[in-house]
């Protein structure tokens, strides 16, 4: 882009002509800023454009990990009820596992002393 519009001290004589060239050289510069000014105001246009998309899909991804913060928690809430369960289970399990052990050597010792009644 030629910003120079006014080549510098000229004499008196000159003035008519470098005032033209003058006016003309700040017409050329003043149509190229125009176009210029023109083609940036377009691509500002296109810039917000793709800017509100984004902001659109941050709204969206936002949205998206609130949901996926939520199940994560409703998972972890669930988790620890199985946890809780499985434990139980295990307790039960193991007083289950003692009362078998206890009912076999019950059962053991009353036919040790069944057999020792029923020898002469």
């Amino acid at each position: 882009m030629n910003n120079k519009t006014y080549p510098g001290q000229e004499s008196l004589t000159r003035l008519p002509q470098t005032l033209r060239e003058f006016g003309e050289n700040q017409n050329r510069l003043n149509a190229e800023l125009q176009k210029e000014n023109a083609s940036l105001s377009r691509q500002i246009e296109v810039l917000a454009g793709h800017l509100g998309d984004m902001m659109d899909l941050v709204r969206t991804m936002r949205k998206e990990l609130d949901e996926l913060k939520k199940n994560t928690t409703e998972l972890q809430n669930e988790q620890e009820l199985n946890i809780r369960r499985f434990h139980r289970c295990a307790e039960e399990l193991d007083r289950m596992e003692k009362e078998a052990e206890r009912l076999r050597l019950n059962t053991k010792l009353n036919s040790n002393a069944i057999d020792r009644l029923m020898k002469p």
